[in-house]
């Protein structure tokens, strides 16, 4: 299988640097092409026809948000993966108006700035799970289903289905302690605070089956 390539726009070569690296340490994943500007962008997209941009909301010449738009709008079918370190539900319903699937954190881990990219590669939406509760409805994504790892939706199931986190653990395996970790990451992504919510979020997006 080919690797996704990828784009990174960041005017802070810092940032630029470490994502960079990051991504390209994934097999998974070839970064073709690293810039600080909207113009830029532009321009290397041309050349590359990237699989994924991974853009700065904030940058000197255009905002993240119109460069996600022009990029959109071009014959190749680009995915956006939208970075900030500080969004607002404002921001975030504008990008999803305008198309794009994907959000991150610049607070993200290595593990989930990986999973985000190849999320939306794969054309599925994704908050990593610091952004998702900034939205205050989770489901506030223009109708695009919320992500959880495989472990993660297996667990949740679990909940729906009415066992314990000893008879998940057993089911499945793993430690109690593993699997409730499983259950506060699954929580953080849907953007809920009790196991009950994170059962019902997760029926609503079509991720897990309630009981009949």
């Amino acid at each position: 299988m080919e690797p996704t390539t990828v784009l990174v726009v960041d005017d802070h070569r810092m940032v630029a640097d470490g994502l960079a690296t990051v991504l390209g340490a994934d097999p998974r994943i070839e970064v073709v092409g690293q810039v600080a500007t909207g113009a830029a962008a532009l321009t290397l997209s041309e050349t590359h026809r990237p699989d994924v941009a991974v853009v700065d909301l904030r940058m000197p010449d255009m905002d993240g948000l119109e460069l996600s738009r022009q990029l959109l709008a071009q014959p190749w079918n680009v995915r956006i993966v939208l970075m900030s370190a500080a969004f607002t539900p404002d921001a975030l319903r504008d990008a999803i108006a305008a198309g794009v699937i994907a959000f991150a954190s610049k607070l993200a881990t290595a593990e989930e700035l990986v999973a985000v990219v190849l999320a939306a590669a794969a054309g599925n939406a994704y908050m990593s799970s610091d952004v998702v509760p900034i939205l205050g409805d989770p489901l506030g994504t223009g109708g695009h289903p919320l992500a959880l790892s495989d472990r993660e939706r297996e667990v949740v199931q679990a909940l729906a289905d009415g066992k314990s986190v000893a008879e998940t653990a057993a089911a499945m395996h793993l430690s109690t302690h593993t699997v409730r970790n499983h259950i506060r990451r699954a929580m953080a992504r849907l953007g809920v605070h009790r196991r009950l919510d994170a059962v019902m979020v997760a029926a609503r997006a079509g991720l897990v089956r309630l009981p009949r």
